[in-house]
């Protein structure tokens, strides 16, 4: 069963399956309008939109308290082709997360998070085609999901 919670957020986070087009996402209690040109899998992933993405999962209480949270982290790592890792700590909606951040070996980005956005646990995935340095780097739209 354990193993169970462990392979569903991983497919959750996969791209394997069909896009779908949406005009907003729902992050949390955010409706955030989806810019033109960028494509959705779900209201609760965007794919690609000028190099940025961004997938969360929502966590129970119990599933944190149960350490699932950092068995996720270590499982979407060992799927990243990375060549540098290092802390991160970041707002999210106005709200403290921590993470770290990847420098990947194709030379873009992952950010990876956990925190709480509203009351509600989540795990956030974010990818940049560029290494955003500071607010200035991110788009209004990935503002949404980060602030540095």
């Amino acid at each position: 069963m354990k193993n169970l919670l462990l392979i569903l957020p991983i497919l959750f986070f996969s791209t394997v399956y069909g896009q779908e087009s949406n005009d907003t996402l729902t992050y949390v209690k955010t409706e955030i309008i989806v810019p033109d040109g960028c494509s959705t899998k779900s209201k609760y992933e965007i794919l690609e939109c000028n190099g940025f993405s961004a997938q969360w999962l929502y966590l129970k209480q119990e599933m944190i308290d149960q350490g699932v949270d950092k068995q996720l982290f270590s499982q979407l790592e060992q799927q990243f082709k990375y060549s540098r890792k290092s802390d991160l700590k970041f707002k999210s909606q106005d709200q403290d997360f921590e993470g770290f951040q990847y420098k990947m070996k194709n030379g873009t980005t992952r950010i990876l998070g956990f925190g709480k956005v509203d009351g509600q646990w989540l795990i956030l995935n974010l990818g940049f085609e560029n290494r955003p340095k500071n607010n200035s780097d991110l788009s209004e739209f990935e503002k949404n999901f980060i602030e540095l």
